[in-house]
């Protein structure tokens, strides 16, 4: 399915209006967001990566914020986690060997940033319902080079669902 035919998808799936051939679509949707995900990465630059870290301490107390949240409950743990390997993959102290997983985790992060996405982040009960799509995508992508990352500093992988 095209990207520009993802959107649509994706917001009647988050705000809750599936079908009843649900597990379909959410089998489509989230390869539709894998997509979104791929083509995003690919468009973080080297430079973009370089000024990202500056908006990693931002992420951390985002992540605080969003802890909790009842459509996305574990949505602040993972953007805190992500915020933390981005830090370390860029600050040197952490190797990463899946080279994807840190423009794509990039694009995620920054997504969650956005005034203006999918899903307007002010809409009740379902404003995160995207960013916790996109960045559950990421995590669940790059699985393997998370679980290096968090055994090497002696903690968990945040958990994907409720």
């Amino acid at each position: 399915m095209p990207l520009s035919r993802a959107v649509p998808k994706l917001f009647a799936a988050a705000a809750g209006a599936c079908s009843p051939h649900r597990t379909g679509l959410l089998v489509q949707l989230m390869s539709d967001i894998y997509e979104f995900v791929l083509v995003g990465g690919q468009k973080i630059t080297a430079g973009a990566l370089a000024s990202f870290r500056e908006k990693i301490p931002f992420l951390i107390v985002k992540g605080g914020e969003l802890e909790g949240l009842a459509e996305a409950p574990h949505l602040g743990e993972q953007v805190k986690f992500l915020a933390r390997y981005v830090e370390d993959v860029l600050g040197g102290t952490f190797s990463a060997e899946d080279l994807a997983a840190v423009p794509e985790s990039v694009f995620a992060l920054s997504y969650v940033l956005r005034d203006v996405d999918i899903i307007p982040d002010t809409v009740p009960g379902k404003g995160y319902s995207d960013d916790s799509a996109v960045v559950r995508c990421v995590l669940e992508s790059h699985a393997r080079e998370f679980e290096k990352y968090a055994s090497s500093q002696n903690f968990k992988v945040p958990a994907m669902a409720a």
